[in-house]
């Protein structure tokens, strides 16, 4: 399983946001460095399906342009006593694609560990909605009639080919899903290439396309970036602050005859405000609530960390789990109630200015935790952090006590 980095589906930065982004379709030729099969393959995807508990919205099947109904593909089933409606069938996908269906596997970034970092990182780039989808259309076959989508697409293909047609950026774009579109009526296509394994191809949003499988199986991922426009940048943007000034936080009734002059006061009073907004801030603060509101789940080992904990003796080497909070409540004695993961927590006091004050990742040997303390105390205090997540153990790691804050 092999990681794409954001450079092979963009390029240089520079030159894709200068040029294209938001401005025109462009392709790129043999550029993974990574081997296509590793991201991920037909095998894969077989697995994907075989596990019996994909659920709609995870699969959509389509054919001959349109789109097959869903009951055509799935079955309720009883799980522990609970009633669930739309079970993905894997016989009858697999009866579908063989009959020319193409199927396409949404939020695969929620599936494999490697696309959801793939996912992550281009969510950290665009500061928007990443999500990784997955096309796999029997050879020859077309799966949808031309369209467009509301979405920038990044198309990966992996494997077999697929011929493609791009049309120019409309000069109005309206920002939603149209729908099918009547070829003929398009014009002359932007691109009409066909891509290969390890071959990128940039869509913008609201750009007409449309493609047909090779003599093989193709599979591509549609790599998708939710464009953050203008009107939604403002809005949250104005939305920042009337929820923060307590001036905006009054219940007019507008029926009211002084309500018009009032409001028109507000939109002064807004306008004002507006005209005091740091730019580079508040570009800086949509970047921040872009990544953390599009952000999917981390992906590591509680279940395997937290039973390994049982196992810590005095040389096991750990390390601190940032991702896991200690927060300092109040004081008793030498102890410090702390609240971690909603827990309340009474813990030595220098563990926990150690644990507040040390970045994640630092290691240290169990039975060095506590300086001052034994060996066997300090292993036991070890084990009950790493049970509640502030510490995990690692196979191996430099050695670098964790700070012991003075008392």
């Amino acid at each position: 399983m092999q990681t794409l980095e954001p450079d092979e589906i963009l390029g240089d930065p520079a030159i894709f946001f200068g040029r294209y982004f938001n401005r025109e379709p462009f392709l790129r030729r043999s550029a993974l460095r990574a081997d296509p099969a590793q991201v991920l393959s037909i095998a894969d995807l077989d697995t994907v399906i075989n596990s019996e508990a994909i659920r709609l919205p995870y699969l959509d099947v389509a054919k001959d342009g349109k789109q097959v109904p869903t009951a055509a593909y799935t079955e309720p089933v009883v799980v522990q006593g609970t009633y669930v409606t739309d079970r993905v069938v894997p016989a009858r996908i697999a009866s579908l694609f063989r009959s020319g269906a193409t199927l396409t596997f949404n939020s695969l970034n929620h599936h494999r560990a490697n696309l959801r970092a793939l996912a992550a990182s281009m969510t950290a780039v665009f500061a928007a909605q990443s999500e990784v989808i997955g096309f796999l259309t029997p050879a020859t076959r077309r799966g949808l009639a031309p369209h467009y989508d509301p979405v920038d697409v990044f198309v990966v293909q992996l494997a077999g080919s697929k011929s493609w047609k791009v049309w120019p950026v409309p000069p109005r774009r309206r920002g939603d899903d149209l729908g099918n579109l009547n070829e003929a009526e398009l014009g002359e296509p932007a691109i009409a290439a066909t891509l290969e394994p390890g071959d990128v191809l940039y869509v913008p949003y609201n750009c007409a396309h449309v493609a047909t499988a090779g003599d093989r199986v193709s599979l591509h991922l549609s790599i998708t970036v939710q464009p953050r426009r203008w009107a939604g940048l403002l809005e949250e943007v104005v939305a920042h602050l009337v929820r923060d000034d307590p001036r905006f936080w009054g219940n007019p009734w507008l029926r009211d005859e002084t309500t018009p002059a009032r409001l028109r006061e507000m939109l002064d009073f807004l306008t004002d405000r507006l005209s005091t907004v740091d730019g580079e801030a508040e570009v800086t603060r949509l970047i921040a609530e872009g990544i953390e509101r599009a952000k999917g789940t981390d992906a590591f080992a509680a279940l395997a960390d937290a039973a390994a904990a049982d196992a810590i003796q005095p040389d096991s080497m750990l390390a601190r789990d940032g991702r896991v909070r200690v927060d300092v409540i109040g004081y008793e004695g030498d102890r410090v109630r702390a609240a971690i993961d909603g827990a309340i927590y009474a813990l030595p006091n220098t563990v926990v200015e150690a644990l507040s004050a040390h970045p994640d990742g630092a290691t240290c040997r169990a039975g060095t935790l506590l300086p001052n303390s034994s060996s066997d105390v300090s292993t036991r205090t070890a084990r009950t952090l790493a049970r509640i997540g502030v510490l995990r153990p690692v196979s191996r790691a430099p050695v670098a006590a964790l700070p012991v804050a003075e008392t």
